[in-house]
């Protein structure tokens, strides 16, 4: 019976979202479990989304002892005996470990939870916004990272750039080298990737300033289908190519100052005669949209940048407002589903883990939509349903007798 019963969605019926055959046909396609002796894919793929939705604050010595924990073989009916496996087994597993495997787990549950929760659309697309986070907890002893800090003391860190569709992580890259440390780089490369991959052309990508290179509002405008929303400093040198009046049209983010077609000035490099490199300005020939508008809370003029030129000012401005779910977004993650710190220094292992956080999130933001619950709710009852889910098997199993299950020590 269940412990919650207003529930709309059990724990249950999320576990159930992938059929047994895409394990199946993922393990012979990408591999995974060549030379494996004991953590196969499948196996992994749920020590890791058990210690994701169970552990507070998770390490490799926690993932170890989930593959010992009598809860998760009696969860999984999984019969390894009494062996055992160190942290370091899971350390080496996680920096070889075919990382198809996970993607294109990640990937196919994407696609099918969309399809049965899809995200909202504003004006008919629907809005991905693209942002970046810095982790640097213990990323210090890492190899590869973007470097931080002074001649006294410099350390590493990594960065995360990932797109959220209003409902889930719908892409993500890691960056370890320290040219990414600039947002025009790491930004506009999620979004043309996310678009050449994805098959949907209603999007419409949605960043803040850090993204402010002319090159890459050329190269995002280049691909055909691609459209979107970005913010730029409101010092920024325009050349007007066409003023649209503002006065006569509704307008409730605030007070709508400019809407106009602009060229952006570009930089240009050439050698002088005494052989340095000198920069200067230069126009570059396209024409983007830019709207101007002082919010009601009047702190600072917003200055948008777009390519869409058939909405009204006000459904841009209402669009570019809900980037600031990301940020919400990437708070949830690092609080609740173990993103601020790293559970390997190996780059393999770290973007196993970033799909396996993404997995984690998205099962709990449907549990969380489904059962109108807050993020925090979400998973403490998600850890509530798996214990309860793990006593009835055993009452079942045992008719009463949990010494006929035979459970090995915790």
């Amino acid at each position: 019976m269940a412990i919650f019963k207003e529930h709309k969605l059990q724990l249950l019926e999320l576990f159930k979202g992938i059929p047994e055959e895409i394990f199946v046909d993922l393990a012979k396609n990408t591999k995974v479990d060549h030379y494996a002796k004991v953590l196969h894919g499948k196996l992994f793929f749920y020590m890791l989304l058990y210690a994701l939705l169970t552990y507070e604050k998770l390490g490799q010595r926690g993932i170890a002892d989930v593959y010992s924990s009598p809860t998760f073989r009696l969860l999984f009916d999984f019969h390894p005996g009494k062996d055992k496996i160190s942290h370091s087994s899971i350390s080496d597993r996680l920096s070889t470990i075919e990382i198809d495997y996970f993607e294109q787990l990640y990937e196919y549950m994407y696609v099918h939870f969309s399809k049965l929760y899809p995200a909202k659309t504003l004006f008919g697309l629907k809005l991905h916004r693209v942002d970046s986070s810095l982790v640097a907890d213990i990323s210090s002893k890492l190899c590869e990272g973007l470097t931080y800090g002074n001649e006294h003391k410099k350390g590493k860190m990594l960065k995360y750039t990932l797109n959220y569709d209003g409902m889930y992580g719908s892409f993500g890259k890691i960056h370890n080298e320290d040219k990414y440390a600039n947002e025009a780089l790491a930004l506009p490369e999620n979004v043309i990737e996310h678009f050449k991959h994805s098959s949907d052309q209603s999007c419409v990508y949605i960043f803040d300033r850090g993204q402010n290179s002319t090159d890459a509002f050329s190269e995002m405008k280049s691909q055909e289908g691609l459209l979107f929303i970005g913010r730029l400093r409101e010092n920024r040198k325009l050349h007007i190519v066409e003023e649209f009046d503002c006065t006569s049209k509704g307008f409730n983010q605030g007070t709508l100052k400019q809407d106009a077609l602009v060229q952006l000035y570009g930089t240009e490099k050439s050698e002088s005669k005494t052989g340095k490199l000198v920069r200067k300005l230069v126009l570059v020939n396209e024409s983007y949209r830019v709207i101007r508008f002082c919010p009601k809370d009047g702190k600072e003029d917003i200055l948008l940048i777009t390519n869409i030129l058939d909405f009204e000012a006000e459904s841009i401005a209402m669009m570019y407002r809900r980037r600031w779910d990301i940020e919400v977004f990437f708070r949830f993650l690092k609080q609740e589903v173990n993103f601020s710190h790293f559970l390997s220094l190996n780059n393999n292992g770290i973007r196993v883990i970033l799909y396996m956080t993404l997995i984690a999130a998205m099962l709990i933001m449907i549990y969380k939509k489904e059962n109108e619950l807050g993020f925090k709710t979400a998973k403490r009852r998600m850890r509530i349903e798996l214990e309860e889910l793990i006593i009835a098997i055993a009452v079942v199993l045992s008719g009463g007798d949990l010494q006929k299950l035979n459970l090995p020590e915790p």
